[in-house]
């Protein structure tokens, strides 16, 4: 029962925003942006909202940010699930949504069958999450949805140029770090070879005896005295989940991508 009421409310504040003139009939054309928790000021709706269409246009995506009250008890990942398949469904070339929701403090990143080729889930919870958090943290809103839609920006333009969704494992070039490596041992042998070699002090000693200077030591007993241990066992604190201190949980249901946490 909850869940559909929640459902329903959020029917009828879309239904309001799109009377008010955010949005057209068509599918297409419903708002990127629906401030219901009332976080943005007036000339910080119209610079985001912009933002956004223009990386729509640009990618031929839809890039949207969804701020509720409450949930009405409906999980947030649900509720962003709910909303996407709704409203984003007709999206061509896939949808993401960022849903935030102020009782709780809590955001989710939804994505799509589409998007979540283009942009995988350990990537919203990561590098996307990483822009945004700290601002959402400090009630910097509009600058935390400007970020999000920024790197949405970057995470598209670099599918379209390379093919593929940017994943930080393959960012990392083993080969180079194999060349540097081995030009670092080089170059560290040389170094230490020159200032030995500058050192007229030293000399290479042909046998371990050389480093005893002889009749200077005498072992006149050998003694191990072995008392007693104590051991003390302390149990280890469990962690906070990765979602209570922000970091988020990662994947969704129905073929849904993304991943959420709290802020």
């Amino acid at each position: 029962m909850k869940k559909i009421f929640a459902i329903v409310t959020l029917l009828v504040s879309l239904l309001l925003a799109v009377s008010s003139g955010f949005a057209a009939t068509a599918a297409q054309h419903y708002p990127s942006l629906v401030d219901g928790a009332a976080l943005l000021k007036p000339v910080d709706k119209t610079t985001l909202l912009s933002n956004l269409r223009q990386i729509e246009t640009k990618h031929g995506i839809r890039c949207a940010v969804l701020t509720v009250k409450s949930t009405q008890g409906m999980n947030i990942r649900d509720y962003a699930q709910s909303v996407q398949d709704q409203y984003f469904a007709d999206a061509e070339k896939g949808s993401i949504l960022m849903v935030i929701s102020m009782d709780t403090r809590k955001w989710h990143i939804t994505t799509d069958s589409a998007m979540r080729k283009k942009i995988i889930d350990k990537v919203v919870t990561g590098e996307l999450k990483d822009v945004f958090l700290n601002d959402l943290k400090k009630g910097n809103y509009a600058s935390a949805f400007t970020k999000y839609g920024n790197k949405v920006d970057e995470l598209m333009t670099y599918y379209e140029k390379e093919g593929e969704a940017y994943d930080p494992s393959k960012a990392f070039n083993f080969g180079a770090a194999g060349v540097a490596g081995i030009l670092s041992l080089l170059l560290g042998g040389t170094v230490k070879k020159s200032m030995v070699a500058s050192m007229s002090n030293v000399t290479n000693a042909v046998a371990a005896g050389q480093y005893l200077k002889r009749d200077t030591f005498n072992l006149v007993g050998r003694d191990d005295r072995y008392l007693y241990t104590h051991t003390t066992v302390v149990p280890k604190a469990k962690r906070q989940s990765d979602e209570s201190d922000g970091g988020g949980s990662s994947g969704g249901t129905g073929g849904h991508g993304g991943g959420g946490g709290s802020f």
